[in-house]
């Protein structure tokens, strides 16, 4: 199946990365807004403000369980479009919410839906290709997914001159329909062997993913990995706007820092082939952990930084993390290419659903300073390098 020819294989990386970039671009839209949409519904607390990204997030863990398991048994196409048009509705839902109760609940439904497009990608490219070639892919497909977002708040700071906040999620709602009109009509079905929905058979699948201890701890370590990124994506808006005071410059000095994530995903998909993954993941962690740690001890002696100097060291944590997330996935789901929905999902519930516990901790005890994401960041890479040394023994043995 990886035979494809040039355009085919463009075109199909191409899709995968809008269908995946659709949930972090509902992320980032929404962060210039934040403040409005807060006083519009009555929002009590600023903290609280949060929830309008973690809500999102926890129904994406548990769509994934849903549509993992459908996408093995009905076809990935399929599933993937019953997920876009929950996330349609849950769109029109946010647009329309009259309390902050109903624009979460809005939310929740746009994360449910999204795990459908979010699994079936994976799950396509999975069908496709193994080992490197998938881990090359999926670094691609995560490397534009991050890299469309990084215009997200600046297209939705402009927006905001001619709309609301309830327009920006209007915006999304077209997005995803178009995303899944091409779907619709470009993308054939990967699934060859349809498994029929069994309970017994689902569980002893599921026992069968989460006893390979190599796909556990990896799945473990990824979801730190992206807890620390998500933590700081929680209080980014606070801590550029409220401590550092940037306004509408916001959009900018957020995407300054995802171009580094970006680009640490490309970097990445040429640096399998020299390096093999868990080791480039593990390293990276490692540095994470060691320069979170040298930070943070400079900031209690010597006093909160610069924006700028904020900016840099962050810019040198996101592009370390951009070189673990496409190996992760590729490591967890290779012995699982006949449970690639299934295992899928397991792989990415699991690794979100242990990334909002950090992520939530850390942007809920924002205090105003930058000190909660370095303790975040230090104390999420250093768990991830154990969780990585021990898959990594596990893949020996194995």
């Amino acid at each position: 199946m990886s035979q494809l020819k040039p355009l085919a294989r463009r075109e199909f990386i191409a899709l995968a990365a809008f269908l995946t970039a659709i949930v972090a671009v509902s992320v980032d839209l929404m962060l210039p807004g934040l403040g409005d949409l807060a006083s519009d519904l009555r929002v009590a607390s600023g903290n609280d403000r949060q929830w309008v990204i973690t809500t999102l997030m926890i129904g994406l863990v548990f769509g994934q369980l849903v549509f993992g398991p459908a996408s093995d048994a009905y076809g990935r196409k399929s599933t993937m479009l019953v997920g876009a048009a929950l996330f349609i509705t849950g769109t029109l839902i946010c647009a329309y919410a009259s309390s902050f109760n109903m624009l979460l609940a809005g939310r929740f439904l746009q994360g449910f839906g999204a795990a459908g497009p979010r699994n079936g990608t994976v799950a396509m490219v999975r069908d496709r290709f193994v080992g490197e070639d998938m881990a090359k892919i999926m670094s691609v497909v995560m490397g534009i997914f991050v890299f469309v977002p990084i215009f997200a708040p600046m297209v939705g700071q402009a927006l905001l001159f001619f709309m609301t906040w309830r327009g920006l999620f209007v915006v999304l709602g077209v997005l995803y329909f178009l995303a899944a009109i091409w779907l619709l009509l470009r993308q054939p079905e990967t699934l060859e062997n349809p498994k029929p929905l069994q309970p017994r058979a689902l569980w002893q699948a599921t026992l069968s993913v989460f006893g390979n201890r190599c796909t556990l701890f990896i799945t473990v370590a990824a979801g730190c990995a992206y807890g620390a990124l998500m933590g700081y994506v929680n209080s980014a808006q606070q801590i550029l706007q409220d401590t550092y005071q940037v306004g509408n410059a916001f959009a900018l000095w957020f995407g300054v820092t995802a171009v580094f994530i970006s680009s640490a995903m490309f970097t990445n998909a040429r640096l399998v082939n020299h390096v093999p993954m868990i080791t480039i993941c593990r390293v990276a962690v490692a540095l994470v952990c060691v320069l979170s740690g040298l930070f943070a001890a400079l900031v209690v002696i010597i006093g909160q930084p610069t924006v700028l100097v904020w900016i840099g060291f962050n810019c040198a944590i996101m592009f370390l993390l951009g070189l673990t997330f496409g190996n992760f996935a590729a490591i967890a789901l290779q012995p699982f290419g006949h449970l690639a929905g299934l295992a899928g999902a397991l792989h990415g519930s699991g690794t979100i659903g242990i990334a909002m516990v950090f992520a939530s901790t850390i942007g809920l005890s924002f205090n105003g300073t930058v000190n909660p994401i370095l303790y975040g960041y230090t104390f999420t890479a250093a768990l991830a390098f154990f969780c990585i040394f021990i898959a990594g023994k596990a893949s020996v043995e194995a």
